[in-house]
């Protein structure tokens, strides 16, 4: 390892890291957009973009993620209703949680069996099983609609959402994770570490939900063990393994830094929003 690590390309690295971090938050961007039925308009884009920069950043260094629930606030100050943002936050989680089940799951078929079928069908049946879940949720509250409690989880559900909104919901999502999965593949391969997709989605979908279950703020040091546990039972060499662990680390603090780097322009627009709602 001590051979290994002085030969990355840290420039150059923390360089992609970077534009693949300002990536993901343009996605989730659009992909909250998209599932709270905001209007495609630059009064709105900007705004969500920034708090929704600021939120991952944030959420990576608290427990279980729970940073995403600064979200709610955000929205609620740029007109949503605290109900149905909270709502539409769960429906984020449970959209990822089922995709990275769906990868792990898939990249286990193909580590054992080989077959890509297998692993593409799984794979793409939790996915949309994570996605139709907005649906079922949505037509059993219309389904109590006439009840006392349809009546309170409708203030939560909100509107209906649109096939083309759940459509990009879907779309960015995938994108998320397939800029995650790709930025992974280019890091590994600076330390000589060359994985297939396949392992590839069973090394991103297994640490990752390993470090969600730790409750530890960025899965420290439980990220570090896992993919080194994981490359070597891929018959990687035990070096290669533990500077690719040490390496994929630098892209926890590129994404913190970068989305709380936000924070001063979030001051900014609530100023001006602030300004703007007294001259009214």
């Amino acid at each position: 390892m001590a051979v290994i690590l002085p030969a990355v390309p840290v420039g150059w690295l923390l360089c992609m890291m970077s534009i693949v971090t300002i990536l993901v938050f343009a996605v989730c961007a659009a992909r909250w957009i998209a599932i709270s039925q905001l209007p495609w308009i630059s009064a709105v884009i900007g705004p969500v973009y920034c708090y929704v920069a600021f939120v991952i950043g944030a959420s990576i260094v608290t427990p279980l993620q729970l940073g995403e629930l600064l979200k709610v606030k955000f929205a609620h100050e740029s007109g949503i209703n605290i109900g149905n943002s909270t709502f539409n936050v769960a429906l984020e989680r449970i959209l990822d949680l089922a995709t990275i089940a769906a990868m792990g799951v898939s990249g286990l078929i193909y580590v054992r069996s080989g077959s890509t079928f297998l692993s593409l069908l799984a794979l793409i049946l939790m996915f949309f099983v994570g996605l139709a879940i907005p649906l079922v949720l949505q037509a059993y509250v219309r389904r109590l609609a006439d009840t006392s409690f349809g009546r309170r989880m409708k203030v939560f559900s909100g509107r209906p959402i649109p096939i083309y909104r759940l459509a990009i919901f879907g779309v960015t999502t995938i994108l998320k994770w397939g800029l995650t999965l790709a930025a992974w593949l280019l890091i590994l391969s600076a330390v000589d570490v060359n994985l297939t997709i396949g392992q590839g989605s069973l090394l991103v979908g297994s640490v990752t939900a390993i470090s969600i279950l730790s409750m530890i703020p960025g899965g420290l040091g439980v990220q570090e063990v896992s993919v080194r546990a994981i490359l070597v039972g891929m018959n990687v060499e035990p070096s290669h393994a533990e500077a690719a662990a040490i390496v994929l680390r630098l892209f926890t603090p590129v994404m913190v830094v970068l989305g709380l780097a936000h924070l001063p322009f979030l001051y900014r627009i609530s100023n001006s929003t602030g300004r703007t709602k007294s001259n009214v």
